[in-house]
């Protein structure tokens, strides 16, 4: 009788350990990635944000080159790995949230 508490106990471990490897550890991967693509993405509208106002003389593909270096210093401290393409991506995004945001505020002045 002891001998099959025993089995059932270990059966019972294995079957919990499968499931956690299974689905919650694949899942607090993804929530821990998907937060710091939030961060990152943030990141990335400040730098938008910050170059566009101090860096007002100079063209937009040097303000793109001063936001591109700041992100990837700033992956390079967080141990962060983003291809360029994808550093691209987001700060193009960034500019077009930015200038959306000053359409929006140029058409209420108007009106």
């Amino acid at each position: 009788m002891r001998d099959i508490i025993m089995e059932l106990l270990k059966l019972t471990i294995m079957i919990v350990a499968m499931l956690i490897t299974r689905y919650v550890i694949p899942w607090l991967k993804a929530k821990t990635e998907n937060d710091t693509m939030s961060v990152l993405i943030d990141w990335a509208m400040q730098a938008v944000l910050a170059a566009e106002q101090a860096h007002q003389a100079q063209s937009g593909a040097e303000r793109k080159a001063i936001v591109t270096r700041f992100i990837k210093q700033l992956l390079e401290q967080k141990n962060l790995a983003l291809s360029d393409e994808e550093i691209d991506v987001m700060i193009e995004a960034a500019v077009k949230q930015m200038n959306a945001v000053k359409e929006i505020g140029a058409t209420a002045k108007n009106e």
